[in-house]
This record gives structure tokens, sequence and C-alpha cells, in this order.
């Protein structure tokens, strides 16, 4: 594909090109300046990014959902428990994406990306050429692999049409079995049980969000679940769903305990959609590897949210993370890194979670800590934890509580070696005040 340039500013391609296919003869094939796989966040905002940096450049987005791209966030909070309606989901209508001249095929799989020849064929056989291409097509829910997990009344949730079909169960519903105690599984343990539902949660760890948190936060998680009227069942590993007449009626856990349900619900995690890059060669290694410029080991292809193993400036390091905040701005990024635009990602990752009253944010990375600080008292139901590392701020975690956003990140992104971490311990003194006398 070869750009004009008029008036220093590049001019729409988008042509069709002739392709001999034997037999048939010349067929065309469209071309695209720019092609998005994937209509999540990272999809739809790269496709917002890439139009206000290039006016003219022809863009294409491909769902293989029947939507535009929309926020998978409420699914499991205010959309399940009905407080949001369908429409909020969608952060554009279709009115934007016609007026913007964005063309978006909703319940489209592509099947093939082909780097050498910039092109991707469709299930329906169709090729398409592009100039540039963003890979964001996040994650499939993880399976359970045991037997009677495909009932029909064993969900997965991870789409609109997921959570219209739990939201559907919970109306006749009294007795639920939620699979999994990380993130999802106890947002939709929270949502069903303020919705009236007896909920239990199946744990294979020693405590729910083990994987997450510290292991105090996790245990003062836990129990305030229990407080809530949840039960929690940890160290067991589910052998079964139990079925009658094509039904789940229930779980038997390894040790022979039988657990009765309306529904299951499994929520373990997803599994990065990686097939499309490792097909085309590209390094895939825990997510599609990328540099801070969201830029694979092909120089025209990129990658951006669940999917994306990116580089971090800030921490020095690979990292895959499936954060919200941080999926937004990656397809933002990456949509003007598309254009010509040379921005390293050097935002901080940034996520949020909201369970019955309890409303946690977490900025930086989490992953690697040798010392956490704790500021405030987790008995009384709000507390901040600094998670340290040789001396330096990796993360800050803010339960029920208010901190200076600003001066929590100018903290981590400093990777300033604090000398006083009693300082980091008085409430009395906010961390932007600590940051001017432990930095300025």
């Amino acid at each position: 594909m070869q750009d004009r340039v008029r008036g220093g500013k590049r001019v729409s391609s988008m042509r069709l090109l002739p392709e001999i296919s034997g037999q048939l003869g010349v067929r065309r094939m469209e071309e695209f300046d720019y092609i998005i796989i994937g209509g999540g966040l990272a999809g739809g905002n790269a496709a917002i990014s890439i139009r206000e940096n290039d006016p003219n450049g022809s863009i294409l987005l491909i769902a293989n959902e029947n939507h535009i791209p929309y926020d998978r966030v409420p699914l499991s909070k205010n959309f399940l428990y009905g407080n949001m309606p369908r429409e909020v989901l969608y952060f554009k209508k279709q009115d934007y994406y016609d007026l913007q001249k964005i063309k978006i095929l909703t319940g489209k799989t592509v099947t093939l990306l082909d780097t050498k020849d910039k092109t991707i064929i469709l299930e329906d056989k169709s090729r398409i050429h592009f100039g540039k291409l963003l890979l964001a097509t996040g994650g499939v829910a993880r399976n359970l692999d045991i037997p009677g997990s495909n009932l029909k009344n064993v969900f997965y949730l991870r789409t609109i049409d997921d959570s219209e079909q739990v939201k559907k169960a919970m109306q006749t519903a009294k007795n639920v079995l939620v699979i999994g105690g990380g993130f999802i599984g106890c947002e939709l343990a929270s949502s069903f049980a303020k919705k009236g539902l007896k909920t239990t949660i199946i744990e294979v760890g020693s405590k729910i969000l083990g994987r997450v948190f510290d292991e105090d936060t996790a245990v003062w998680v836990q129990n305030y679940f229990e407080k809530k009227g949840i039960r929690i069942l940890t160290g067991t590993v589910p052998s079964k769903i139990i079925e009658k007449n094509g039904r789940a009626v229930g779980v038997e856990s390894k040790s022979g305990e039988i657990l009765e349900a309306d529904f299951v619900i499994v929520g373990i995690g997803i599994s990065p959609n990686v097939e499309l890059a490792k097909n085309a060669g590209l390094k895939v290694d825990n997510g599609i590897w990328c540099d801070e410029y969201l830029q694979t080991s092909d120089l025209d292809v990129y990658a951006a949210g669940d999917v994306a193993n990116f580089y971090s400036p800030v921490f020095k390091r690979q990292m895959r993370l499936e954060h919200y905040d941080l999926t937004i701005r990656q397809g933002k990024t990456a949509g003007a890194n598309m254009t010509g635009r040379c921005e390293p990602l050097v935002d901080l990752p940034y996520f949020f979670s909201f369970m019955f009253d309890i409303r946690i944010e977490v900025y930086g990375d989490m992953g690697k800590y040798d010392n956490v600080v704790v500021r405030g008292r987790p008995e009384e139901g709000h507390f901040v934890k600094l998670y340290l590392l040789d001396g330096v701020v990796n993360a800050v975690m803010l339960v029920n509580s208010r901190e200076d956003a600003g001066a929590i990140k100018k903290l981590i992104l400093s990777r300033h070696k604090l000398s006083d971490f009693a300082l980091l311990k008085d409430q009395s003194t906010p961390l932007g005040q600590m940051l001017a006398k432990e930095i300025l």
C-alpha cells in the first residue's frame, strides 16, 4: 500500500486491489490503511485514536461478536444486577463511527493473518489488505475441564450475551455456586448476594483473591464476604458438576461433598487469544510480545489490551495485565503510534474493583514486593497499603480510602528509594507532603 502526500498530510489510499484466484479469474480485494481486530475497549479506543491522529486514513474494525465496541467491566456488576441499561455499555454509538468513517464488521472472525502479504482472511474466505494492523483480540474465558462443565446452566461470563443469560437465570434462582475466587468470581458473588441469592464460592487456593493480594488483605476481604453471608469453601477442588434432566443441580468436590445449586458460574480467569499472532509467526509468550510502543515483532502489527505482553519502561520488564484503565490507554497509544506517532506507554497500571461496599483501587505493579507498609487501620474498614521492593514503591492499594492520585503516581514513577518507612505509615502526613520532604 502506498500513501499519497498532500500538503504534508497523508491522504487515504483505500482502494480495491485485483487478486488472481486460479480459474475464478480476477477478484477484487479491499484495502484499508488500518485494520483493528477486536471490538473491546482496546480496539474501540484505538479506532478513535487513529481518527484523531489521521483524519483521512481508512479504518476497519472487525468484531467477532454481534456488537459494536463496548465495555465489559459492568457485565459482572451494574449491568448484571439491572442498574445499567445495555446502551450505556457501548462507549460510542453507531452514528459516531459512521460520521468518523470508521467501518465496523460485527459477527466476523479473522481466520488468518499473513504479515508478509499484509492481508487477513475472514471465515468467509474474503481477503483484506492492510497498512497497519492492531491485534486487540482479548481473551477467552477458561473452561472448567470436569464432567458437566458445558451444561446449559453452567455459565462463563465474558460477553454481553453471557451476562444476559446469567441475568435471566437469576430471576428464578435461589442458590448459586461460583467456581473461582479471583476478581471475576468475587464480583459475581457480590452481585448475586446483593440480589438475595444464597451464594457459595468454591476456591482451590487457601483464600479468595490469594493470587492478587497479600495474605492480610485477602483474609480481610474474605472475612468481609463471610459477614455478608457468602459461604466460602477454600482448598476445595470440584470434580464434577451434577446433572439432572440436562441441567446442573450442584457440584461434587474431590472430597465427595455435594453442593446444591440452581445454576453454576465459572470464573477462573481468561486465556489470551494469541492464535492469529502465533500462526502468523509473531513472538508469543503469555500473550503477544510487544515493546513500549505496543509494536510486535512485526513493525506493522501492534497489540493492545488483555492479549498484549508489553514492555514497561517504568518497571523495566514485560507485563501482561487485564486492567480496564490500562486497556484503554494501550488502545489509544497503539492507535496513535499506528499513524506514525512514537509515544511509549509510560503510564502506570491502574485498576479498580467494587464488591458490596468495598472499593479497591490499585496503582502500579503488585507483582513484585518485599515489604508492605500500611496506612490506616484495616479493622476500621479503610486503609492504604504501599508495596515496596528494595525500598522503592512499586504499587499503592487504596481500600475505601482517598489519597492524592497525583502524589501516588509521582511516588511510584520517581523510583526513589525511600529512607523512612515510618513517614509512610503516618496518616497525618498526606502523601503529597511526604513526597515534598522525601524527594524534592
